[in-house]
């Protein structure tokens, strides 16, 4: 086999921004919603039909993204760490199914992701040379699965294996990743059953929620504003934003607000004054404004803007 078909990566930073343009690469955007310091690392290992990722993060993040263009992408991580996917509460035996469309998630300080994304095509063949002719089209429909634990461990601990296993020969990661790792992977989803997938009247309304402050969080000013447009009582939103996230609504919006202001400034295209960028996302009490803005990504706004000037 040519060796120029197994590609490895590793990387390491303290520098949030420099974590978040590695992302932004696989099409995923990160936004901080706890302060203090931070420090994450990526491993990648890419065969011909697969991509493994094995991502560590130190702190509470929302990740908004899409899959890797022309992959379906099975997101698994280490149960013991809090994650919100979509609108689900991940626990042990579900895995996230990520395809085309946008996905969003907050998982908590100590990340440990593991994602899986195998070319689609490639992916669809297994499918039918097995058998399973089923399996690709229910997949498209399927935002959750709920499979075996004990299957799921043996998927981590071999993605953790080959993500940091950093002289493994050529030819033996190709077949741990192509033949092992899928084989698992197939055993995993045979079990599953989309048709299991329970959505509760709970989970509806988190995702209307969510959605609509994502949709027009520059236009956000109160709570009730919510209220009105999801015909959700403020009780409701309140103690499912608290549940899901371990944060206030006001406190959820403000960092999302406050992530939107430094994406702005970075750009340094559309704002070049401070205040503007601030009013856009109806933060007009500027010293307060500066404060938790300082507090949340450890520089000033200005310091942000003469950064990236």
């Amino acid at each position: 086999m040519d060796k120029f078909l197994v590609k490895r990566m590793s990387y390491i930073s303290e520098n949030f921004d420099e974590f978040g343009a590695l992302l932004r690469n696989a099409n995923v955007e990160e936004k901080i919603l706890e302060s203090g310091s931070f420090i994450g690392s990526a491993s990648f290992v890419q065969t011909p039909n697969v991509i493994l990722g094995n991502f560590k993060s130190s702190r509470k993040v929302l990740q908004v993204g899409t899959s890797v263009p022309g992959y379906i992408t099975f997101v698994i991580w280490d149960p013991s760490i809090f994650f919100i996917w979509r609108k689900y509460d991940m626990n042990k035996g579900m895995i996230g199914v990520l395809w085309k469309n946008e996905h969003q998630s907050v998982t908590g300080a100590d990340l440990k992701g593991l994602p899986i994304s195998i070319e689609e095509n490639y992916f669809e063949k297994i499918c039918q040379n097995a058998g399973y002719f089923e399996l690709y089209d229910k997949l498209k429909k399927s935002e959750i699965l709920y499979v075996s634990e004990i299957h799921l461990i043996q998927i981590r601990n071999l993605v953790k294996y080959v993500t940091e296993q950093g002289k493994l020969d050529d030819n033996l990661l190709y077949q741990l990743v192509e033949e092992k790792l899928i084989g698992l992977l197939m055993n995993c989803l045979l079990e599953s059953l989309p048709n299991k997938i329970r959505i509760d009247k709970t989970c509806q309304k988190f995702s209307k929620i969510i959605d609509y402050i994502h949709g027009n969080l520059s236009e956000i000013t109160t709570i009730y504003q919510i209220c009105e447009n999801t015909n959700i009582p403020e009780r409701t939103i309140r103690r499912l934003i608290n549940k899901k996230y371990d944060l206030s609504p006001k406190n959820y919006l403000n960092k999302l607000r406050l992530n939107e202001v430094r994406k702005n400034l970075k750009s340094n295209t559309k704002h070049f004054n401070i205040s503007q960028a601030a009013n856009d996302y109806n933060f007009w009490h500027m010293g307060q404004f500066g404060r938790d803005y300082k507090r949340l990504f450890g520089e000033l706004p200005s310091d942000t803007l003469k950064s990236y000037s």
